[in-house]
């Protein structure tokens, strides 16, 4: 990158080009459209978001994003982009070949072991960094405090706000010093709602002391750890702001009082995604990213639609010249974007090495996350006949919040993992909430064939009652089975008839091996449950024996 001033950089941008610096937006494709590549080099632009669909491998995203940055470089102000992508690990992870897939947040929290979110983050960054890639929208802080949450569930450390706020820092520490800018999300906190905000507006009842307790622990400790970027939610706090239709992301409320004045941040604000139900149904997405950038927020983020971005830039320039946006408000946003691209692109602040064996350590997670939460009749470790069968049932699905991009699914891993030990492994897979009669051909396969042990792979059953009348079916057959929850460990207390449940907290590869292993007795568990299970077990609870 040429020689910048930057400490003259801001005062020399028109209003187009700082109104630019506060859009982050995404594109469909391998390559940006020409009205794209013409929105980057006219500086409409000051960052980008890629998700899987922008690449197949590390390789093509490391190209994209130099010709990204070359189209920026050509911008009138030269400013490189921040490059951001989601790579929490676990089910919500954008780049999955020429990088290590790391469990995700509620396996850490299993762990019981904060220095693994470090050493985790840190390991992310030192893969990411040499690509380009310089923001990563992690950790998600949220405390996942209601079982029915569809949206964070796994993606959580766990229930306990101060576990949440530790495991959350350790990794804030770990990307920033492998050379990565950390956001957490999603302010003031998604873990306690039934309604996912890509589709709608959820409202978090609780009063500013329960807030303070919970919900905003996590993020206060992150700060003090020196996060980069905080991402707002899309859903509604009473007890923040009083108008009941205004979620946190529109707030000046939330995210001038709160999070500014009485948290004390001071890094970037980011939305998350202005298209999202939570916030598009009620005020549309150019009038969203007016209305957050005079909440405060300094980043607005616009994933899909060229139109909606070009649309959102020509609205903030108009607020601008009305007088409904302070110029000074511009202004704050810039030099906040200005000095952490000077940060990241500083030649004394290039990325470590963080060489390592990253694989070993994700297969170290994976192992130490795996929690033997119930075992009776000592069903496990397996010791199968050689002529016994065993039949894997999964239940598939394309990922089971929008945040997934379809990767949600099980697609076989597990079953070649089983294979290894033992070759008389058969696998049927079923839809993520079967029907019935889709369980009663099940039945009657099982019935007629009568394995040696059925292991059912589950996946939020609690959320899809086929999932549960399907385990509840398996169990009454008198046949010995076996629960893997490859998600969120709540299901269980929808079928407590169950005599052997694990928490996987995920299904990923590394994970598949790490079960496979433990199934068969290689290794002692070792995980406990960072969430309660309602009625049956608390946080905490895990059998360190077979």
């Amino acid at each position: 990158m040429p020689m910048m001033d930057w400490s003259t950089l801001g005062a020399k941008l028109s209003l187009a080009d700082k109104v630019g610096q506060l859009l982050m937006i995404g594109f469909e494709g391998k390559k940006p459209r020409p009205e794209v590549a013409r929105l980057l080099s006219e500086g409409k632009a000051g960052g980008v978001i890629l998700l899987a669909r922008n690449f197949d491998d590390a390789d093509e995203a490391a190209a994209l994003i130099g010709d990204l940055q070359q189209l920026a470089a050509a911008s009138p102000s030269g400013l490189p982009l921040l490059i951001a992508v989601d790579q929490e690990g676990g089910s919500v992870v954008r780049l999955t070949k020429g990088v290590t897939v790391f469990p995700g947040n509620m396996a850490l929290g299993a762990t019981g072991r904060p220095d693994l979110a470090y050493r985790a983050a840190f390991a992310v960054a030192g893969e990411l960094a040499p690509l380009g890639i310089n923001m990563n929208f992690a950790p998600v802080v949220d405390v996942n405090n209601n079982p029915r949450n569809p949206v964070i569930g796994v993606r959580s450390f766990g229930e306990d706000p101060w576990l949440v706020a530790e495991f959350g820092a350790e990794a804030v520490r770990g990307y920033q010093n492998g050379g990565v800018a950390a956001v957490a999300k999603h302010f003031p906190g998604h873990g306690d709602t039934t309604t996912d905000s890509h589709l709608g507006m959820p409202q978090i009842p609780h009063p500013l002391t329960r807030l303070e307790e919970v919900e905003l622990v996590p993020f206060q400790r992150a700060i003090t750890a020196g996060v980069a970027g905080i991402m707002t939610t899309h859903a509604s706090f009473p007890a923040v702001e009083p108008d009941p239709g205004r979620p946190a992301t529109l707030s000046t409320a939330a995210l001038t009082g709160l999070l500014r004045q009485q948290l004390g941040f001071n890094g970037l604000i980011i939305t998350d995604c202005l298209e999202m139900g939570g916030v598009a149904n009620a005020f549309g997405t150019e009038q969203a990213a007016v209305l957050a950038v005079q909440a405060g927020a300094d980043l607005a983020l616009i994933t899909h639609s060229y139109a909606r971005q070009l649309a959102a830039h020509r609205m903030l320039i108009e607020n601008v010249r009305r007088g409904l946006i302070a110029p000074c408000r511009i202004d704050e946003a810039v030099g906040r974007i200005i000095r952490l691209k000077q940060e990241l692109f500083s030649v004394k602040n290039q990325p470590p090495d963080t060489e390592g064996n990253n694989q070993a350590l994700a297969k170290e997670i994976a192992a130490a996350a795996l929690t033997l939460v119930k075992n009776e009749g000592g069903l496990l470790p397996l010791n199968l006949g050689a002529e016994e069968e065993l039949v894997l049932l999964s239940c598939q699905s394309g990922g089971v919040t929008l945040a997934e991009e379809g990767n949600g699914g099980m697609v076989g891993g597990f079953a070649r993992a089983l294979m290894l030990r033992h070759p008389l492994t058969r696998e049927r897979k079923l839809s993520i909430s079967p029907e019935a009669g889709e369980i009663d051909t099940t039945i009657r396969e099982l019935l007629a064939k009568r394995p040696g042990l059925v292991l059912v792979a589950t996946a939020d059953a609690g959320l899809f009652p086929g999932q549960v009348a399907l385990v509840k079916r398996v169990a009454a057959t008198g046949l010995p089975v076996v629960v893997i929850a490859l998600r969120t460990p709540y299901e269980l207390a929808f079928f407590p008839e169950v005599k052997a449940f694990v928490a996987a907290y995920g299904f990923r590869a590394v994970t598949f091996d790490a079960l496979a292993s433990l199934l068969w007795g290689e290794f002692l568990p070792v995980g406990k449950l960072p969430v309660e299970i309602p009625g049956l077990y608390p946080a905490g609870h895990g059998l360190e024996r077979f």
